[in-house]
């Protein structure tokens, strides 16, 4: 007899991946043997059912929404100084809003605990 297809909600079909070091992996792996359970299978019940709350702290330094900005700040630059190839000219406010960006950029990299 074949096995019952489980219905889309129980299905387990999506896929995480992150990697550790030797020492975090080592102890995963000793706390999971301790359990009975492989590493993979320990890391998915304290993710899933630790009932604690995982806390993520990001900073501007990491954040994604503000790297996907900066991404596409770049690829519209990118595109400008293929154009200004291509035509021969340049604006002189290109070199200003370069100016600007960049100031942006090292503004919001920069790490808010350092008073340098």
């Amino acid at each position: 007899m074949a096995r019952p297809i489980k219905n889309a909600k129980k299905r387990l079909s999506r896929h995480v991946s992150f990697r550790l070091d030797e020492a975090e992996f080592n102890s995963l792996n000793d706390d999971a043997r301790l359990v009975g359970l492989s590493a993979n299978q320990l890391a998915r019940q304290l993710t899933t059912k630790g009932g604690k709350k995982l806390v993520i702290e990001t900073s501007r330094r990491n954040d994604p929404a503000l790297l996907k900005r900066i991404d596409k700040i770049g690829h519209n630059l990118n595109q400008l100084v293929k154009n200004s190839h291509i035509f021969g000219r340049l604006d002189d406010s290109v070199s200003q809003l370069c100016s600007r960006i960049d100031g942006i950029i090292t503004e919001a990299l920069r790490d808010p605990n350092d008073d340098s």
